[in-house]
């Protein structure tokens, strides 16, 4: 309802700087709310034993470590019914439906409160940034358009959304007529509008531009770096899923903020278990505001830590670093190492001739590296070849070892079903031990 995401605009901008003891407090409240709701309610809790060996309320935070860690394939091997609460009617809820490269359909339903108040921190981001007005002209590019809110009527956080299933000559006309102020996007979306853009139109949009916001994919470095040069302006990324929502946002001192309020994050070893701030492990969130289909320890299959630095921005909520790609989106070496999207996004962002590349990596482990070039015209044989030679020179240094590599070129990256860059799909299912983060 407008009414209640108006009244928690305020309330998620205050919460930021409440004091560490009671984000805790709340944090540890909320999820045995959660907890007690998930096993009378929801069929899937209820009916697994590990979620009833103690029964009651959790003690100290660090309890939420001794329940099973579940990820996406959970979500695709129980009927929707099994995972939402009893007499939820999903169609009258927020749904979203997700695909990935299986292409099975995994179908995540909030309930209304929790998505209000996910809306409502959508403020929170945007002014984070310290360049957000509330009266800003932004244009969103994205794959779809969301429902238009009552407040834009008043010209307040008005929304110019351009469907990324039209032609890109479509959108950078769209784009230039509507001058905006803040750009959002996906990071292949804006690559691709930058390779669109003509220099003068370029100028053009910069004349207005005074922020990029990026959202959705993995940002590199070298992606960021290109955005601020190119789009002449700060460039601040948002952390989401869609089975959470928000889970992180960027400050104006380029920190990704967790959102504490309403989802606690562990980052978590191949035991399952919580590892220290500082060490890398996998990204796990539980949104304890949800009770439509509430998801304990999700794993969203991301690299990260938590930095154990405080922010100088003054927010209380921790901070987060993601340090490579999705776990289940990397290549798998003959040595047991894994590559990453951003070793292939790097090619994209620093080698001569590149615009976008894919990689695909079959049950056998060969490897196809599918390559944009960054001229509209074909490159000569002659240097196509040096090309594919500096590339797998790069990549077979980077590797430390030989594996089977076949480089092909292509007119575009693909698109997964939810509109983003798909950069690494690998079939090749890697052993227990890479990556894993069973139930403790």
């Amino acid at each position: 309802m407008f009414l209640r995401e108006a009244w928690y605009v305020p309330v998620g901008i205050a919460r930021q700087y409440g004091t560490g003891t009671a984000l805790r407090r709340r944090q540890l409240s909320q999820l045995n709310g959660m907890l007690a709701h998930a096993r009378a309610h929801v069929p899937y809790y209820r009916d697994d034993p590990a979620y009833h060996r103690h029964p009651g309320p959790l003690r100290d935070l660090a309890e939420l470590a001794e329940l099973p860690v579940i990820d996406k394939e959970v979500l695709r091997g129980h009927p929707l019914e099994d995972l939402v609460a009893d007499g939820v009617r999903h169609e009258e809820l927020p749904t979203f439906r997700t695909s990935g490269s299986t292409g099975r359909r995994v179908t995540v339903v909030h309930d209304r409160r929790s998505h209000d108040y996910h809306l409502a921190c959508c403020v929170r981001r945007f002014l984070a940034t310290g360049r957000y007005l509330p009266t800003d002209r932004l244009s969103h590019i994205r794959p779809f358009a969301p429902p238009s809110r009552g407040y834009e009527k008043a010209g307040l956080f008005r929304r110019h959304v351009l469907l990324t299933d039209r032609p890109m000559d479509g959108i950078k006309a769209e784009l230039l007529t509507a001058r905006p102020q803040v750009l959002i996007g996906y990071p292949v979306h804006l690559r691709a509008l930058l390779r669109a853009l003509t220099p003068g139109e370029l100028e053009l949009l910069r004349r207005t531009l005074k922020l990029v916001l990026t959202e959705s994919e993995l940002l590199v470095d070298a992606h960021r770096a290109l955005f601020r040069r190119e789009f002449g302006a700060p460039v601040h990324d948002e952390y989401s899923a869609f089975e959470v929502l928000n889970i992180a946002y960027d400050c104006k001192h380029g920190r990704a903020h967790l959102a504490e309020d309403r989802l606690l994050v562990e980052i978590i070893g191949p035991d399952g278990r919580p590892v220290e701030d500082g060490r890398e492990g996998r990204v796990t969130a539980t949104a304890f505001m949800e009770r439509a289909m509430p998801l304990v320890r999700y794993d969203l299959g991301d690299v990260g830590l938590i930095d154990p630095e405080p922010c100088p921005c003054g927010r209380r909520f921790r901070t987060l670093r993601l340090t490579a790609g999705r776990v289940n989106d990397s290549v798998l070496l003959p040595t047991g190492r894994q590559l990453y999207p951003d070793t292939f996004l790097h090619l994209a962002a620093t080698f001569p001739g590149i615009a976008e590349c894919g990689v695909y990596q079959n049950a056998e482990g060969a490897v196809r590296l599918s390559v944009v070039p960054s001229e509209p015209a074909d490159p000569s044989p002659e240097a196509w070849a040096d090309l594919c030679e500096r590339v797998s020179e790069r990549l077979l240094t980077v590797a430390g070892c030989a594996f089977p590599l076949e480089i092909v070129r292509v007119a575009s990256v693909e698109i997964t079903a939810g509109g983003k860059g798909r950069f690494v799909t690998s079939e090749l299912t890697p052993p227990p031990s890479v990556g894993a983060a069973g139930p403790a």
